[in-house]
């Protein structure tokens, strides 16, 4: 009865493992269906096909890190992170750590960028920020990263003049605020004086239209006097 215990845990053990190999083959199929969509362009379809091959092998992570670049390609900067970061978490490798970092200050920087060419919005200066962070700590893991080091004083640049511009606007929404201030301060102490003169110029109207009144009753007056005198006559 043991022997035959032995010999059944024996053979699920077998099937466990040839079941893991399959699984891990379909992941590379996958992973591989997954190059070859995204060297053609088709980021989505290779996003499904990087998904596929790390739900079959979770250990499959190089599945999460080409996830990452076609979420990139396909603009959603989002999940491009999302995935390097997952990325960030499963590797030991300081290169690989070093790549992840770099792609995720890429996607700041080229989210900076889009937003910067929509003229009708001011683009966001924390892309920037976190884009030089990323930089930065992909040259901690690898110090040879010459393209992080050409990114990172790029993305610096660019933070500077984002800084500088933002002063320069509010310096300009700020002097615009003390103008209209002074308009207002000039409106309300011209006023009193345009209501004075006002004044005046309706007592004045008030008095011509009095003195006119009195004029058509003096007329009556002298021509009932007129009247009076023919009658008496």
């Amino acid at each position: 009865m043991k022997n035959f215990t032995s010999i059944l845990l024996f053979l699920v053990s077998i099937l466990q493992i040839q079941f893991v190999y399959a699984q891990s083959i379909e992941s590379k199929i996958a992973l591989k269906q997954g190059n070859n969509t995204y060297k053609k362009g088709n980021y989505k379809n290779s996003l499904d096909n990087y998904e596929s091959s790390f739900s079959l092998d979770t250990s499959n992570i190089n599945a999460i890190y080409n996830k990452g670049n076609a979420a990139f390609m396909n603009g959603d900067f989002e999940q491009a992170r999302s995935n390097f970061n997952s990325y960030l978490s499963a590797t030991k490798n300081k290169e690989d750590k070093a790549s992840a970092h770099y792609n995720i200050g890429n996607s700041y920087l080229t989210q900076y960028t889009k937003e910067a060419q929509n003229q009708s919005s001011q683009p966001n200066g924390e892309y920037l920020q976190n884009a030089v962070e990323q930089y930065k700590a992909a040259l901690r893991h690898n110090s040879n990263d010459e393209d992080a080091r050409y990114n990172l004083s790029y993305a610096m640049k660019l933070l500077q003049q984002n800084k500088d511009q933002q002063n320069k606007d509010q310096q300009n929404k700020d002097q615009q605020n003390k103008d209209q201030q002074n308009k207002d301060q000039q409106k309300k102490e011209k006023q009193p004086a345009e209501s004075k003169q006002q004044a005046m110029k309706n007592l004045d109207a008030i008095n011509s239209d009095e003195a006119k009144v009195l004029m058509k009753v003096n007329r009556k007056k002298g021509d009932q006097k007129k009247k009076n005198k023919t009658k008496d006559w």
